[in-house]
This record gives structure tokens, sequence and C-alpha cells, in this order.
């Protein structure tokens, strides 16, 4: 039996990173939803279902089970030893199973398919990448576009929040913890975006029949330096304490320096008004 596609759950991948476990929270007060997790329970709302993404057949035989209405493809790693082989299997299988089954697919993507010397980045403007990461991550989008009709790829950059369990927070913590100051880049670009906000705009662009590439980030590129330090006022501490300003030539010379996207295609699109720094941090307080 085939549900009524307004009946039927939202799968979400990466269901206890810091994207899928607000984004898990978020649907499950709209609807039904089952989110995939590999090692950690912990996501945000709905079912959580184990899931290791490599395995193909276990993957598609989910999607058949639960015929849901899209899946928002939000695990990624790029921190692990096996990074390039996890992520480009585990979208292999995702695409396989949302093409076999006809279901709607939202891939999350990166800033860091961009080197940084022809900012800002619009929706066609060819990838560039020049960390592993992001040659792995431009490669996938490129198979999600070319192989999938019903697909659309979501690029963001940086994903913050004002709370410690957010990796933006989290790795600032542990140097604090450890004594050490908190080196922040001056000169680094990026359209940081706050995740309760992502996380919104990605509901809205299930139900859309938008396809292909869009940036959905932050309106307002901000260093790194300005992000973290307003992270870290958010959180009880004085950056001038706690951090110091860092070149970033000085950790790498071919760390891109302008990640800035163009987000004029997604704010005339989305009812969901994307936030600046200053005016995400004010409505998580209000």
């Amino acid at each position: 039996m085939t549900l009524h596609r307004a009946a039927r759950p939202l799968l979400i991948t990466g269901a206890s990173g810091d994207v899928g476990r607000v984004l898990s929270a978020r649907a499950a007060r709209r609807g039904i939803v089952f989110g995939t997790f590999y090692s950690n329970p912990a996501t945000g709302g709905g079912t959580a279902v184990r899931l290791d993404l490599r395995d193909t057949a276990a993957t598609l035989n989910l999607v058949r089970d639960l015929q849901p209405r899209a899946i928002v493809h939000c695990a990624a790693s790029d921190r692990s030893p096996d990074m390039a082989e996890t992520n480009r299997q585990a979208a292999r299988s995702v695409l396989d199973a949302a093409r076999q089954t006809g279901t709607r697919l939202i891939a999350l993507s990166t800033d860091m398919v961009f080197d940084g010397s022809a900012a800002p980045y619009a929706e066609h403007d060819p990838p560039a990448p020049t960390s592993d990461y992001g040659r792995v991550k431009a490669g996938n989008d490129a198979l999600f576009l070319s192989s999938h009709e019903d697909c659309l790829v979501v690029r963001t950059s940086l994903v913050y929040d004002f709370t410690p369990d957010n990796w933006q927070c989290g790795w600032m913590l542990r140097k604090i913890a450890a004594g050490e100051k908190v080196g922040l880049f001056v000169d680094e670009m990026r359209s940081s975006i706050w995740v309760e906000n992502l996380a919104a705009a990605l509901i809205e662009l299930v139900d859309r029949p938008e396809t292909g590439l869009l940036n959905v980030a932050g309106p307002q590129a901000v260093s790194r330096w300005a992000l973290g330090c307003a992270l870290l006022e958010a959180l009880g501490y004085d950056p001038q304490s706690v951090a110091e300003p860092v070149e970033a030539a000085s950790a790498s010379p071919e760390r891109p320096r302008d990640l800035t996207l163009s987000v004029e295609h997604a704010s005339a699109l989305l009812d969901t008004p994307l936030l600046s720094l200053h005016e995400a941090r004010r409505q998580a307080y209000r």
C-alpha cells in the first residue's frame, strides 16, 4: 500500500549530528520523523534508527519500508580517518535508495567546495575545492544532481548554535577547559548560519518543488573571530580573556579566505527569513 505523500514520514540521515539533531526535533513537532544514526542515538526527535549508510542494501530496505515523503541527507564526516570513502559510500547508498523508490532527496553540502578566491559564490559558480573534504563533497554534489531528478543540494556554511553541544561552541570550550587560548581567524569570512534557521528552511524545502543547487546560509558574512566571540559571549565568557586573533595564513597558506555565499535566490524563494548572527542571537534569547 502506498501512503498519501502528506501522511508519509520524513527520513533524516545523521540525525544525531549538529544539523540533524535540531532538524529532527523541529520536524517531529510537525509530523512523523525517522532519524538515522551510526553510533550516537541522541537524535533530537522522532524515532531513532541505527543504520550504517555504507550498507547499500540496508539503506534501500529502510527507505522501502518507511516510504518517506523525502530524505534529508545530513550525515557527513569531515574528521574521521576514512572520511573520503565513508562520505562517498553513504552518498551512493542514499542516492540509490532515493532513485529506486522515487523519493525526494535534499542533500546538505558545504561552502568548502570553493577555494575562496572569487566570493561571493552563487549557485552557478564552478567548484574549486582545496581540501579533501571539499573535493569529496563537490564530487557527491555532482553525482546527486546528475543522477536523480527530484534532488536539491543545499550548500551552507558554518552551522552554529548557542549551546555547548554544538561543534562551533564545543571545540572552543574544550580549549578553555584545557587552559588554552582559543585561536580565531580574523581574516577568514564565512556565511555562518544558526542551526535553528537552517532547520526551518530545510523543513520548508521538503515540500517545495525546488531542485538543483541552492545556497542557504547567513545573509551577512562574518569572520571566524566575530562568530567565535559572539558564541563565547552567549556562553558567558569574555572573549578578550579566553580568545586570541589569529591570521589564517599562519595555519595554512592554502586555507580559503573568503567563502561568502550569495543567498539572493534562497531569500527570494523561502518564506523562512535568513537571519544574520545578530538577528539569530536576539531571537535565541528573546
